[in-house]
């Protein structure tokens, strides 16, 4: 999962970015509004946490902003006022989680996962294998929080692969999937996919997690043994 982290604070927020690279997950840290902004609308977050008083933003407008540039990834709010109010202004601009600092920081990885885990339930756009993350509606997969550039075609065959959750799935019921029951190709299209797949998608990565399943077909996994 990639989340984002916007705060003024560098030394919180590097003591967020390392609890959270601990629980391997990749960590992206701004310090500014606009820079929040724009790194939130470019990029596909599993979670954003954002400190409301980061310079360059008017407060709680950040949140308006966020939503009104169409950022949908669920963000965790962070407030120095104790207040009831300000927390509710929060929730009520955007915000699906809110915390007062300072925070307890086993309570903040907490919160972070709780996010992620349900946008990705709520939309059915977050595949996730291992550190493999794939976003759906963007078309878009990463490994170790690093991009892969891949055609529609294989990001196809990938998201069939994820969503049969370590089941092997048969070369024929791949071609289907991406030909619709429209006449499809033979010989070994599958096959030379395949290979670009894994070579894309294990490339320099000790743990492999596209396998052939000698029989029946293909699988993402990581295999045990």
């Amino acid at each position: 999962m990639r989340i984002l982290i916007a705060d003024a604070d560098p030394q919180f927020a590097n003591a967020v970015r390392v609890a959270l690279c601990s629980e391997a997950l990749f960590v992206e840290m701004v310090t500014a509004a606009d820079a929040a902004l724009a790194r939130a609308v470019e990029g596909s977050f599993s979670a954003v946490i954002i400190d409301l008083a980061l310079p360059g933003g008017g407060g709680l407008d950040i949140l308006t902003q966020l939503r009104g540039r169409g950022v949908a990834s669920p963000i965790l709010a962070l407030t120095a006022d104790s207040k009831p109010a300000a927390r509710i202004e929060a929730l009520r601009l955007g915000a699906e989680d809110c915390l007062v600092k300072p925070v307890v920081m086993a309570e903040l990885i907490a919160r972070v996962h709780a996010l992620a885990r349900r946008a990705g339930r709520r939309t059915g756009d977050c595949l996730e294998v291992e550190d493999l993350v794939l976003y759906c509606a963007k078309r878009r997969a990463f490994r170790g929080g690093e991009a892969i550039p891949l055609t529609d075609r294989e990001f196809a065959v990938l998201e069939q692969l994820a969503r049969a959750h370590g089941k092997p799935v048969s070369g024929a019921e791949l071609l289907a999937a991406l030909w619709h029951g429209k006449e499809a190709p033979r010989d070994n299209f599958i096959a030379v996919l395949m290979m670009r797949v894994r070579k894309k998608v294990d490339g320099g990565f000790a743990t492999k997690l596209v396998h052939t399943v000698r029989g029946a077909g293909y699988v993402v996994a990581t295999l045990k043994g």
